[in-house]
Order: structure tokens, then C-alpha cells, then sequence
């Protein structure tokens, strides 16, 4: 009895065992791993590339022919430098007149290109920017006399406030095939040799001058300022409460324009001519035989004047009698600038370089007829006189002085010389007239 509960104990354990060795084994433990790092988010990079912009303030409206060389220009200086980009305001002539209010207003300019004068701008105004043109090849490859100029314009004679773009020189343009046609051989070089010269031109059946009102005073400037000298001049131009007009220079000039008008030198209107009337409809068309004007003449007046047009420049003839006679009555430039207000001086100064490259002035000569400020460019067969002139010149005096630097003394001059011109009043009552006025 024993035995069988014994035997049964041990078959009962053997079951268990065999139980236990049969069951599942336990899953395995999981093998463990580093967790996953991050994955790491950028932030959207700051571009620092943006180009630093220029601003060019242009004398030229973007439809003339001078925009398309300046765009032509500014896209090698920005391929040159692309860490900058120009911004263009076309402000056409009048630029020099809106620019100090946009500045004084907050604008930000940093170049401007000016035909104004420069005296109106100022120092205080115009940056010193001699220490970056010394930087660049300006002082080489511009012709030393226009350096002398533009340095002359600064109040020690040396610095560079101003940085030339266009040279011009003023002459009286004529056309040589008039000339021609009238037998004149020889150009005239004082006043009875001119007025010979406009006698042969009525014989030939030509009106020998006229004028717009806009270059009016030219008339009178230049000879006046070969009987008065420079100093002369001014101080007639710019004084008022005095009896200046009763020199005898003034009447001696209102009675030579005087006869002009008397014997029928003067085309028709003259007086009454403004501008461009006289010199696109009267010069260009070749009806009238001379114009008083500068070196841009030829491009204004090409479309009209045609591919045919014989041009031909010369000195204003010297008065009979004249103080200081010029071997060329104007000359000057137009200019670039840097305002003191500039952001970015050193940056103008480049792109003034390009701009004064001899791949910009030869397709300024080649489009748009202009005088270049380097040397190396050939002139066209329009220009080549006045070039002439402008190499012969020793004693040309600036354009300043040319247009007259009062304009409230130009505007009464100017009614009185118009009547003078239209035969309307005599000299005498010419001189008394502006006399009044000013005195």
C-alpha cells in the first residue's frame, strides 16, 4: 500500500517536471539600442547677398539716347561689382533744381550728373571726394585740362568736388554749304569781317543768324565780355543800383545788334523765336545760314538737320575795339557729384569710373555726338570743328557767365534785347530801358 503511494508521488512530481520542461519559453529580452538623435531643423538661412544699391540721379531723360549708354555702362559696373546695384532716376534738366529739396527731404542720393553749375551746388552740399578718385584711374585717363577745370572749381584750386562727364564749347555754328554757296572763303575773325560775311550771305538769298530766346543772351555775353574782360562782365551781370549799364561797352553792343536788324541780318521773327523754334526750323533746315549754340547742337537737331548737313564751327567774331577778345567765348562741363549725404561714396566714385571709361565716352562720341572726357576717340565730322576750337582755345571763359548768373538781370536784359533784335526799339532806348531797371 505503501509501495503504490509512493509510485504515485513520483509519477505525480515526474508530470510536473515534464510539464515544466514542455512549456514556452520566455520571449527573449529585447536587445537594447541607442535612442534615435534628433533630427536637427535648420532655420531658413539669412541671405546677406542682397546688393547694396546706388543711387544715381541723371541729368537725362530715359528716352534720349545718352540713357541707353549710361544703362549699358551701369550693367558692366554691376557685373564688375555685383555687390552692388545702380537704381536710375531719370530727372531729366532739371535734376539740379529738385535734388537739394530731396535730399533736405530724406532721399538718398549718391551720385548726380548735373549740367547745371556748379557753383550753385556748393561745397557744402558736394562731397571732397579726392581721396577716392585717387583710388581709381579718374586722374589718369581724364584729359588734363578738364582736371585743371573741375579742380579750379574748388575753393583751394586742388580737390575733387566734381568729377567732368561732358565737355562743350560754345560757337557759332554755320552751315559750309551757305558759306559755300556765298563765296566766303575765309571766316571772320573781327566784327566788319563778320559783317561782311552777313552781307555776302542776304546777296546769296540766306538769312545770315538767328536765335531762340534760351541762347539769347549769348548774343549779348559774348560781346560784352570781350569789351569788359571776365571781371567786367560779372559784375554787369550780377549788380544792380548802379549806373553800369551806361557804359559805353553796352551801347557800342546794342547799336552792332542794332544794324544787324536794320539791314535784315536776323532771320525773320527773331526776337520772338522761343526755343527750339529758331534753331530746328531756321538753322536745321538750312534756311538760315548761322546759330549760336553749343557743342550738343549737332545731336539735338540731327533728325532734322539730316545726314547731309555740312557743319561748320567758329569763334564768336571780336568786337572792333574789344578789351580781352576770346580765341573761344564758353566752355565748360557737366559734371558728376557725390552729395555729402551719400551712403555710399567710395561705391559712386567706381561707378563714376565706369562711366568715364573710354568704352562709355566712345559710345557717348559714336551714339549721341557728345565730346568725350578722355582722349583716344575719334570726333565725327559734325563735331571735328568744334574740337578744333576747343584745342585752340587760351582764353575761354566758363558757360557760368555765358547764360548769366543773375537770373532776375537775364529776364530784364533779356525783354529789352528782344525788342532790340525785333527792330522795335532802337539802341539808345535799349540802354535806357534796362538801365532803368536796374539802376
Amino acid at each position: 500500500m505503501i509501495m503504490k503511494k509512493l509510485l504515485a508521488l513520483f509519477l505525480a512530481c515526474l508530470m510536473v517536471l515534464s510539464l515544466v520542461a514542455c512549456g514556452t519559453e520566455p520571449a527573449e529580452k529585447p536587445v537594447e539600442t541607442e535612442p534615435d538623435a534628433p533630427v536637427e531643423t535648420k532655420a531658413p538661412e539669412v541671405s546677406n547677398d542682397e546688393p547694396i544699391v546706388i543711387h544715381y540721379w541723371s541729368m537725362w531723360s530715359e528716352n534720349e539716347t545718352q540713357a541707353a549708354v549710361i544703362k549699358d555702362a551701369i550693367a558692366r559696373f554691376e557685373t564688375a561689382n555685383p555687390e552692388y546695384k545702380v537704381e536710375v532716376n531719370w530727372a531729366g534738366r532739371e535734376v539740379q533744381d529738385i535734388m537739394r529739396t530731396s535730399v533736405e527731404a530724406g532721399t538718398i542720393i549718391d551720385v548726380i550728373e548735373s549740367s547745371g553749375i556748379p557753383d550753385r551746388m556748393g561745397e557744402g552740399f558736394c562731397m571732397n571726394i579726392t581721396e577716392y578718385v585717387e583710388a581709381t584711374s579718374l586722374d589718369e585717363i581724364i584729359t588734363p585740362g578738364l582736371v585743371s577745370f573741375v579742380k579750379r572749381l574748388a575753393s583751394d584750386g586742388e580737390s575733387w568736388y566734381y568729377v567732368p562727364s561732358q565737355p562743350f564749347v560754345g560757337a557759332v555754328f554755320y552751315n559750309k554749304a551757305i558759306f559755300a554757296e556765298a563765296g566766303i572763303e575765309k571766316l571772320p575773325a573781327t566784327w566788319s569781317e563778320f559783317m561782311d560775311c552777313c552781307q555776302k550771305i542776304v546777296d546769296a538769298g540766306y538769312a545770315p543768324m538767328t536765335i531762340d530766346d534760351a541762347y539769347m543772351p549769348l548774343l549779348y555775353t559774348a560781346y560784352l565780355g570781350e569789351m569788359l574782360g571776365v571781371d567786367g562782365i560779372t559784375e554787369l551781370m550780377t549788380t544792380t543800383g548802379t549806373d553800369l549799364w551806361n557804359d559805353p561797352a553796352v551801347l557800342q553792343m546794342a547799336k552792332a545788334y542794332e544794324e544787324m536788324s536794320a539791314k535784315g541780318y536776323f532771320a525773320e521773327g527773331t526776337g520772338s523765336f522761343v526755343f527750339p523754334t529758331a534753331q530746328n526750323t531756321e538753322f536745321a533746315l538750312g534756311t538760315t545760314a548761322m546759330y549760336f549754340n553749343g557743342s550738343w547742337l549737332p545731336n539735338e537737331v540731327a533728325s532734322i538737320a539730316g545726314e547731309d548737313f555740312q557743319w561748320g564751327a567758329m569763334f564768336f567774331p571780336g568786337p572792333d575795339g574789344a578789351k580781352e577778345p576770346y580765341t573761344t567765348y564758353m566752355t565748360g562741363v557737366q559734371y558728376y557729384a557725390v552729395p555729402t549725404t551719400s551712403e555710399h561714396p567710395e561705391a559712386a566714385v567706381k561707378l563714376i569710373e565706369e562711366l568715364s571709361a573710354l568704352q562709355t565716352q566712345t559710345d557717348l562720341v559714336e551714339k549721341c555726338q557728345c565730346f568725350p572726357v578722355v582722349s583716344g576717340v575719334t570726333l565725327p565730322d559734325n563735331l571735328a570743328d568744334c574740337g578744333k576750337l576747343m584745342e585752340e582755345a587760351t582764353n575761354a571763359v566758363s558757360w557760368a557767365y555765358a547764360k548769366s548768373i543773375n537770373s532776375d538781370i537775364q529776364g530784364i536784359v533779356n525783354a529789352s534785347f528782344a525788342k532790340l533784335l525785333s527792330g522795335d526799339i532802337t539802341a539808345e532806348e535799349f540802354v535806357a530801358e534796362v538801365q532803368a531797371q536796374l539802376g
